[in-house]
């Protein structure tokens, strides 16, 4: 049976505490969002979709080999973002204001292939019905930039499985980032 897997920095607590905080502000606001449990924030570094299980020894051992070829890092977790915009808000999220070469260049070491940008982010919540409105908008602008720095020291693989709520995850295999 496939397991639907991905790549990605896990926040840790404090990250994980502050975007709690932002996503409580933000709903506030009267709008039909599915918003995420902090527990599972993280930054996407690449998704591998439905991958059988015997499969998993191979991605076990790419993230190995992209963390023992990885240094520590730190990421600087800052503004509220949104795909499309923050006026027409589908996905609400944090981004990252410093560390994106090291996580671009991890999500590379691990295969990325996508054809958008990468874009590294923590997703708050995600729209479920096409409506827009002004005063979210406003409400998303004026929120304060998370503004923290942290270290990253690992990799994870996450497993995706279908829940009441949308997927729950689960961190798999974490490896240590041992590179120069």
């Amino acid at each position: 049976m496939p397991i639907r897997l991905f790549y990605a920095v896990a926040a840790d607590e404090t990250v994980k505490a502050a975007a709690a905080s932002t996503a409580a502000r933000l709903r506030r606001a009267s709008v039909d969002y599915r918003w995420v449990d902090p527990r599972d924030m993280h930054l996407t570094l690449r998704f591998l979709g439905e991958t059988a299980e015997d499969r998993l020894p191979q991605v076990e051992r790419v993230l190995r080999e992209a963390a023992a070829k990885t240094a520590p890092f730190e990421v600087s977790y800052g503004a509220i973002g949104a795909f499309d915009s923050l006026d027409d808000p589908r996905v609400v999220w944090i981004g990252v204001d410093a560390g994106f070469e090291p996580l671009a260049a991890a999500a590379e070491l691990l295969g990325r292939d996508e054809p958008r940008p990468f874009s590294p982010h923590l997703t708050l919540g995600r729209r479920r019905r096409d409506v827009r409105s002004p005063e979210f908008a406003a409400l998303l602008r004026a929120e304060p930039s998370l503004g923290l720095r942290r270290r990253v020291e690992r990799l994870s693989l996450y497993a995706s499985k279908p829940a009441p709520f949308g997927h729950a995850y689960e961190i798999l295999l974490e490896a240590e980032l041992t590179g120069a």
